[in-house]
């Protein structure tokens, strides 16, 4: 749609008197509106105003124009939405890497990402933990206990 504005726009002028990007006017992107009238508007070639003729032809393409502009608006919020998705895509993945005890390094590979962009985005220590060791006596095992310690058996000590 916005190649398709945009060549509407170019061959809006076919002789090339008027140059759609330049000789229409100052154009506010914020407002979306042209800053000056197109009577007040004055030919590069002459110094004069436009005659009545190329006027009308200038208030043409400077629809053309808006047109073009909120095209690509609506392009560029599409794209930042993408972004955001992309962003949290990206996070979901290196937090699980992080969480599974990857190295950045490693995820450096595996995300298009740089070690160093990866270390200020991320704390490895927000999602890297160790859990207590547990262990078992292998004579309750056995005997079908299975009652775990978080401490040495007084027989392993050293």
């Amino acid at each position: 749609m916005i190649r398709d504005l945009y060549e509407q726009l170019i061959k809006s002028e076919p002789m090339g008197f008027i140059n759609p990007l330049e000789d229409l006017g100052e154009f506010d992107v914020f407002q979306m509106k042209f800053k000056k009238p197109v009577r007040l508007l004055v030919n590069k070639h002459s110094g004069q105003p436009y005659p009545l003729h190329w006027q009308n032809k200038i208030e043409e393409m400077r629809g053309l124009y808006i047109q073009y502009q909120l095209a690509l608006r609506e392009e560029q919020e599409i794209r930042r939405v993408r972004k955001t998705e992309d962003k949290k895509h990206i996070e979901k993945i290196v937090t699980t890497y992080l969480s599974l005890g990857f190295r950045f390094s490693e995820i450096e590979n595996k995300v298009q990402m740089s070690n160093k962009r990866l270390r200020d985005l991320f704390r490895r220590s927000d999602y890297v933990t160790t859990s207590s060791p547990e262990f078992f006596n292998k004579e309750d095992i056995q005997a079908g206990y299975f009652l775990a310690e978080n401490h040495l058996p007084s027989s392993m000590r050293v």
